[in-house]
């Protein structure tokens, strides 16, 4: 190379370092001014006025609510709270320090869960962000629980106060939902859409939770083939106040299901729900014996059940109601719920206390039926009475059931007057509205 060519590229050589030089001042006065600008944006940012204790409430209100109740919603990077964490420094700053916002979580896992980790992480990640607060956890998934997820759970199930189990497959026989104990667990939901579950499935998780105030049971959870060792002893559950065995429209007939009241002793039951096909010929005794065990201070008691399953002598069914005359609302849907409508006129000692009815008759209603309703409500100091009447338009199993007879000019208008004396009064079912 000439001597001319190489003090060409010398001053290259020059032009470049000096290019490089003014870079990294430019990439200096760059980072000052974005600082300068998020100093000015914090100013100027009227959530950066705002106490932090008052920020982190307005955060907390971009969760999804049902009505008044916070929804455990699978992590998604469009919602709060993940969202905030894009949006700048000083609300990710705000987002991270706020734990409420990470206590509530729905954990999915698909039919066949990956071999990594990577969500195990994530999942421990958020609820790490939770601190120490209550945790409020949703398991959604086709198998019992993965091993990285049943490890986060046994971290943390010290602090689980609400759990919900949402399961479309049931458990290898001899396997249990859950092995961590949840004493702080508060309110339970159970969720299988298919197969049925056994006792031994889901027992555990109820022996080990002794501050449970509600539980509730959807789908078919108990079969007549149960293995069930018939010497256990019942164990108590001091704090629970409501139990739901809702209907299940993916599995309406759930068969024997009150056995389970056979292992439970319930001395603060408020509130049983009935809703689904249960079958109270085979678990009639044991329905009288939890009810006589627990002797519960039963305030609600809703049973609404197949027709077929209603003990077919109406003492049997008046022995239950007598075992609970602390009931201030009555929901019955059954075939035998005019001899309930009778013994409420005839005596006064029988419900005392009852003041909201509500009858759903899966049988023929007859003319004589509306003047014991009437007769009914002229002695008893209710609040509310609704008779359903069978809706023509339903798709009944047996259509016959939906001829229930009009009542009578003359019963409508006493049913009329007692409307008008402020009792809140309800006959008719569907377009067929009588009163």
């Amino acid at each position: 190379m000439t001597l001319a060519q190489q003090e060409l590229q010398q001053q290259i050589d020059d032009l470049s370092s000096e290019i490089q030089a003014q870079r990294l001042v430019l990439d200096g006065l760059m980072n000052q001014r974005c600082q300068v600008q998020r100093q000015l944006n914090s100013v100027l940012d009227p959530m950066a006025l705002l106490p932090l204790e008052l920020q982190s409430k307005i955060f907390l209100h971009c969760l999804y609510h049902a009505g008044e109740d916070r929804i455990a919603r699978t992590p998604d990077p469009h919602l709060a709270p993940m969202l905030l964490l894009r949006v700048c420094q000083l609300w990710r700053d705000i987002a991270l320090s706020t734990p409420e916002l990470w206590n509530y979580l729905t954990m999915h896992w698909p039919e066949s869960p990956p071999s990594g980790a990577n969500d195990f992480r994530f999942f421990g990640m958020w609820l790490k962000r939770s601190q120490s607060f209550p945790l409020t956890l949703t398991w959604e998934g086709s198998v019992v629980l993965a091993k990285g997820i049943q490890d986060l759970i046994d971290e943390c199930g010290g602090r689980v106060e609400t759990l919900t189990l949402l399961l479309n497959r049931i458990p290898p026989r001899g396997s249990h939902i859950l092995r961590a104990p949840f004493p702080s667990l508060r309110k339970l939901t159970i969720n299988c859409s298919v197969g049925r579950f056994e006792i031994r499935d889901w027992m555990p998780i109820l022996k080990t939770s002794p501050m449970l105030t509600r539980v509730t049971l959807l789908g078919s959870f108990l079969g007549p083939e149960i293995e069930t060792d018939s010497t256990q002893a019942a164990f108590t559950l001091p704090a629970l106040r409501e139990l739901h065995f809702p209907h299940n429209s993916s599995h309406p007939r759930v068969v024997n299901a009150t056995r389970i009241l056979k292992y439970i002793t319930l001395p603060a039951l408020e509130i049983l729900h009935i809703r689904c096909n249960l079958n109270l010929v085979d678990g009639s005794e044991d329905l009288l014996a939890f009810l006589t065990r627990s002797s519960p201070p039963l305030r609600s008691l809703f049973f609404e059940l197949d027709s077929l399953y209603w003990p077919s002598d109406s003492k049997d069914s008046l022995k239950y109601l007598r075992m609970v005359p602390s009931l201030t609302e009555l929901s019955l849907g059954a075939k035998d719920t005019i001899s309930v409508l009778n013994m409420l006129t005839r005596a006064s000692d029988f419900l005392p206390n009852v003041r909201h009815l509500t009858f759903n008759p899966m049988s023929f209603l007859r003319p004589e039926d509306y003047e014991i309703a009437v007769r009914m409500l002229d002695v008893r100091p209710l609040k509310s009475f609704r008779l359903n009447m069978m809706d023509p338009s339903a798709d009944l199993r047996n259509a016959t059931l939906s001829r229930d007879p009009a009542p009578s000019e003359h019963i409508i208008r006493e049913l009329q007057r007692i409307r008008d004396s402020g009792i809140s009064v309800h006959v008719g079912a569907g377009e067929r509205i009588f009163v």
